[in-house]
């Protein structure tokens, strides 16, 4: 594998919250756990364990002046003794959140690429590092609103100072791999509706572990913990895309000394700084128009095949590919620019509720086709759908389009 070719498969993470489960939940959730339990223990389910993780985008031979930009088109994801039920699921999940630091490998594989493996390492309140192949490492610091890569390698670093940086109410977007996956975790604990199903006890690399699986519409995830220690083994997520994304987190080392200048955002002398500012607020729909009208532009009209970060990493990439941009020939800062406004803007289709029934069915859809539908949703408090057509065009509709083979986008 060349520089260039892993350079971006990586930053599939960066961000932070605050979790804690509801007191007058737990009780609840417990019972239904337990009861699960007693209706199945003579016929405890089994889970093929999901494989690992890799980058479609690796296909794309990406400068690695614009990596980390393309990869910000992908923020935004992804997660997941004895033969008594003693094991509270509430307990393992908050001894997850409490966690000060973590030492995990992380698998990823994208239906259609190959597997990508990685160390990553979490330092509490919002510090996360990644080690690739390849001598690649991604440091992530929100605090300091400040992410690197650094290809050790090459002797490359690209900087990104993260501004406009949402108040706490608005970040939940923006937690590294880590965080986002206690979060998810904790949110579907703090669920009444969650649908949880026990998986009893299995045995995992010779180690008798517990398993919960989180039924979560479009992001399923289980989780395999220790009944003796009462933390995670290994969580285990999907994203159902298109195109269908599996991550592994596994071999869990909980509250080990971990030295601080891991997570230094200093770089090394010696090395290639490319630094650029990188826009965090919430993107909007005029955002998310912006994106389409820049991306398809230098697609040959193509909108996205997808919404999953992958997808849309995928795309960005093949549209840098198109502008020629390569190790001889740099982009502007301006041209940056746009490809970054391309990744925040297209994240506006994720950060709608499951309520804005948004749906996306522009993959095969050209610009310029202005009587064809490619997303819809209700924005809040609304009854109307707002409609975007292929020419870019905005209308207010009290139905919502039918379009076959459209794909429902939640967060």
């Amino acid at each position: 594998m060349n520089n260039e070719s892993h350079n971006w498969e990586d930053l599939f993470e960066q961000l932070p919250l605050d979790p804690s489960v509801r007191p007058d939940h737990q009780d609840d959730l417990r019972a239904k756990v337990l009861q699960t339990f007693e209706t199945n223990a003579a016929q405890p389910s089994t889970t093929q364990r999901l494989k690992e993780i890799g980058h479609i985008l690796m296909k794309y031979k990406v400068p690695h002046w614009t990596a980390a930009a393309i990869l910000i088109a992908g923020f935004a994801w992804i997660t997941f003794s004895s033969g008594t039920p003693a094991l509270a699921l509430d307990e393992v999940i908050d001894n997850f959140t409490k966690a000060r630091t973590a030492r995990f490998d992380m698998t990823v594989m994208v239906t259609g690429g190959p597997e990508q493996k990685m160390k990553a390492f979490y330092l509490e309140p919002s510090h996360f590092r990644q080690e690739l192949a390849g001598g690649f490492v991604n440091i992530s610091d929100w605090a300091k609103g400040k992410t690197i890569g650094l290809d050790f390698k090459g002797k490359k670093a690209t900087v990104m100072n993260l501004v406009n940086l949402p108040e706490n109410a608005d970040r939940e977007a923006q937690m590294n791999q880590f965080e986002a996956t206690r979060e998810r975790l904790r949110k579907a604990v703090d669920d009444p509706d969650t649908d949880v199903e026990l998986l009893g006890e299995q045995e995992l690399s010779g180690r008798k572990v517990m398993g919960f699986r989180f039924k979560v519409p479009g992001n399923p995830m289980t989780i395999w913990a220790d009944p003796d220690t009462k933390f995670p083994v290994q969580i285990e997520g999907t994203m159902v895309g298109p195109p269908e994304t599996h991550v592994v987190m596994s071999n869990y080392e909980f509250n080990v000394e971990l030295d601080e200048s891991m997570f230094s955002t200093e770089i090394p002398e010696g090395f290639e700084i490319t630094e650029m500012d990188v826009d965090v607020s919430k993107p909007n729909e005029e955002d998310f128009i912006a994106a389409l009208r820049i991306g398809s532009e230098g697609s040959d009209g193509q909108f996205p095949p997808g919404f999953d970060a992958v997808a849309i990493a995928s795309y960005v990439a093949s549209m840098v590919v198109k502008q020629g941009f390569n190790n001889e020939k740099k982009p502007t800062e301006a041209q940056m620019q746009q490809v970054i406004k391309i990744g925040r803007g297209l994240q506006f289709a994720l950060t709608l509720p499951s309520e804005a029934d948004a749906h996306y069915a522009g993959a095969t859809v050209k610009y310029g086709e202005k009587d064809q539908p490619i997303f819809w949703y209700k924005p809040d408090n609304s009854e109307t759908y707002r409609v975007v057509y292929g020419d870019l065009s905005v209308k207010e509709s009290a139905n919502a389009p039918e379009v076959q083979g459209a794909t429902k986008l939640s967060r």
